[in-house]
């Protein structure tokens, strides 16, 4: 029960249950009367204002929380140190230092370059990621640290326990010198201001707006120069057709279409093929450093009732060459995240690879449709 003084004399206490979750406030006047607020038909009304994560957490910032004004020189470094757990064999000191970079200096946001390199560098660090992992949220400099594993295993609770320093005219904010489980505000959104403000308890939704028109991207995946992909490929030499990550952005995909033409197409075979693939187009996709797996194709059908079957089929028959289109539509809400070149050792991509002989399809090519964003 906390206790605080209030103008007028008065002071107020907080009742709050065994969860922290709920708050009450019982107010006692000058002369020693307590008493509870209730509403006007005599209930106590209970707001939940607070809430305890049950993983303990720090962050700290490339410059400070309002501005991005953090890089220095080229050779400045920046230290994280976080001292070691209750059993230091599974919970090793940390001890990371990331160096400037002319690379980084000509960066055109260097805060947020920075950033995603000491993230990637800490939750490669054999003995940070057998505790913590790294993450990051919007486009500001602040670098997130999480215990993996639940309750005080995670806190290191004395001051000087988590240490972020910088040397030359680099500089660094931290949030506190500790990592510990904090109270965390309830607010529908985290604030950018202040990172421990986070979303509990709230009721509502959220819609998710690709943002600028400039912003959104058409991309065909290509071979070298080549976007068509009636080619002739081979089980043993296949020919990948790939989009490849961004050097700047992070790219968010909603629909990946393959399309062309054929004179003739049937279902049971692939397009005008006079029979189904032997090998089928098969796809070698990373999003977010991990494995995305895609249906392999040997018939039209395959396009028509498994790769597009929550996207959409179209074919429109012409004289002399049907039209088709296999659209994949991911959803606005979830879509394939190819991370910007350099966020991962191995880039984000997406990539379909011919193994076999489509010289005689008229047309056909994969296209990607989504938007942009660092």
């Amino acid at each position: 029960m906390a206790i605080g003084t209030f103008h007028g004399g008065r002071t107020i206490a907080h009742l709050t249950g065994t969860n922290e979750n709920q708050r009450v406030d019982i107010e006692q006047d000058v002369e020693g009367v307590n008493r509870m607020a209730v509403n006007s038909t005599g209930v106590v009304s209970v707001e939940q204002l607070f809430g305890k994560p049950g993983f303990a957490g720090g962050h700290f910032a490339i410059g400070t929380y309002l501005d991005c004004s953090g890089i220095g020189a080229v050779g400045d470094t920046i230290r994280i140190q976080i001292v070691a757990g209750c059993n230091p064999s599974l919970f090793p000191a940390v001890d990371v230092t990331y160096t400037i970079v002319a690379g980084d200096i000509a960066a055109i946001n260097p805060e947020t370059e920075v950033r995603d390199k000491i993230i990637i560098l800490l939750n490669a660090d054999v003995n940070f990621k057998k505790s913590w992992e790294a993450s990051k949220v919007r486009n500001n400099g602040i670098v997130f640290i999480t215990a993996l594993l639940r309750a005080e295993v995670g806190d290191r609770g004395i001051i000087g326990d988590f240490v972020v320093s910088s040397t030359g005219t680099t500089v660094v904010t931290q949030q506190s010198t500790r990592i510990v489980r904090e109270n965390t505000e309830t607010e529908l959104a985290r604030s950018i201001d202040d990172p421990r403000q986070g979303i509990l308890g709230i009721t509502g939704s959220i819609t998710i707006a690709p943002g600028a028109l400039s912003n959104r991207v058409s991309i065909d995946a290509r071979n070298g120069g080549s976007n068509a992909m009636n080619v002739n490929g081979t089980l043993l030499v296949p020919i990948i057709f790939s989009i490849l990550a961004d050097p700047i952005y992070d790219l968010y995909i909603t629909e990946i279409r393959l399309h062309g033409v054929g004179n003739g197409i049937r279902f049971e075979r692939f397009l005008n093929l006079n029979s189904s693939l032997v090998n089928g187009l098969s796809w070698n996709n990373k999003s977010d450093d991990l494995p995305v797996g895609f249906e392999t194709i040997k018939t039209t059908d395959d396009l028509k009732s498994r790769f597009s079957s929550l996207g959409g089929w179209n074919l429109s028959v012409n004289s002399g060459g049907d039209h088709f289109l296999a659209s994949k539509d991911l959803g606005f809400v979830t879509p394939l995240v190819i991370r910007k070149q350099g966020s991962f050792p191995i880039d984000d991509l997406i990539s379909i690879l011919v193994r076999d002989s489509l010289n005689q399809v008229s047309g056909l090519f994969l296209t990607v449709h989504g938007f942009r964003r660092i």
